[in-house]
């Protein structure tokens, strides 16, 4: 009985071992997917009479939000473009009224600028959103959905 009981021991111990070999950082090629995305990552934009202002302005490729509150008088709709490609991409929002808020959600692309543009009752100047080379994958980050 004895001699089985240690023969179980070690054959848990090994199993054990194993098993913890397996934790730890998983390489992105195993994954059948590979990497996650950067995280989304947060834009202000301000509308006054003044013009567009954008913060931060610039940023890392990868998906962004941009939350912009119309502080103008007017009804306005503002759009994201990429400076380079007109029309191709183009994330507009609803008409924002006077104290409103809305959010565009994009992918913006690496080493490119894309512009922040108003129309509508009084369009006010628009902003730049310099974007850099791609954020890092967010495989490490906890919490995300």
């Amino acid at each position: 009985m004895r001699r089985s009981s240690s023969a179980m021991t070690a054959a848990v111990a090994v199993v054990a071992v194993g098993g913890l070999s397996a934790c730890g950082r998983v390489d992105p090629d195993d994954k059948p997917s590979g990497s996650r995305p950067p995280a989304q990552i947060m834009v202000s934009a301000a509308i006054t009479d003044d013009g567009v202002t954008l913060s931060p302005s610039r940023v890392g490729a990868g998906p962004v939000r941009i939350l912009i509150s119309n502080q103008t008088s007017g009804e306005l709709r503002t759009t994201l473009r990429d400076r380079d490609r007109a029309e191709a991409g183009a994330r507009a929002t609803k008409p924002i009224g006077p104290g409103g808020v809305a959010a565009i959600q994009a992918v913006v692309r690496p080493n490119r600028t894309y512009r922040i543009t108003t129309t509508g009752d009084s369009p006010v100047s628009a902003a730049t959103l310099r974007v850099g080379k791609e954020r890092k994958s967010s495989d490490d980050e906890l919490l995300l959905p």
